[in-house]
């Protein structure tokens, strides 16, 4: 298992990772023809773009054939909460390689680039039906917000996980 920083020679990877990620975890969440309808060429162009631009802190977890098989990325909090600095935005293995540790090695990878950023507290956004958020839960984290989103012509509840101080994740990772 290696995380490193994500290139841009990465994006095939984590575009697939992407989509096949949200194929399991998002099943009988969004509906089956939505899910079956995401595109591996615009979720490729979107992160050539995100890792041109937005991103800050993006990594990849790769297997023993160097294979990308998850990603995580964050950066500074997205909607301008004058409250919260950090943000992971996207945290995403694909099934098999799950409930082995890259999630956390991820993560923490992740936390120590926002703590070199200055953030000090942070926030993950989880559609409230994933069944990541006991993840997330076991991490120390608190739900801290709660917002209506539309996907898929559908609403849904987010649940935001927050730290007050950001380095208190890294006690459980």
């Amino acid at each position: 298992m290696k995380i490193r920083r994500a290139i841009e020679e990465d994006v095939n990877g984590i575009a697939n990772v992407h989509i096949n990620s949200w194929q399991t975890t998002y099943k009988g969440i969004l509906p089956d023809q939505y899910l079956s309808s995401l595109n591996l060429e615009a979720r490729r162009k979107n992160w050539l773009r995100n890792l041109k631009m937005l991103h800050n802190a993006t990594f990849v977890a790769e297997n023993a054939h160097g294979e990308i098989i998850g990603f995580a990325a964050g950066g500074p909090e997205q909607t301008n909460d004058p409250h919260i600095q950090g943000e992971v935005y996207a945290v995403y293995i694909l099934k098999e390689y799950q409930r082995q540790g890259f999630g956390r090695k991820m993560i923490k990878a992740v936390i120590h680039e926002l703590i070199k950023m200055e953030h000090k507290n942070l926030i993950i956004w989880a559609l409230k039906d994933n069944p990541s958020c006991g993840f997330y839960k076991a991490l120390g984290g608190q739900v801290i917000a709660e917002k209506t989103v539309k996907m898929a012509g559908i609403k849904l509840i987010e649940v935001g996980f927050g730290w007050q101080d950001i380095k208190d994740i890294l006690l459980h990772l």
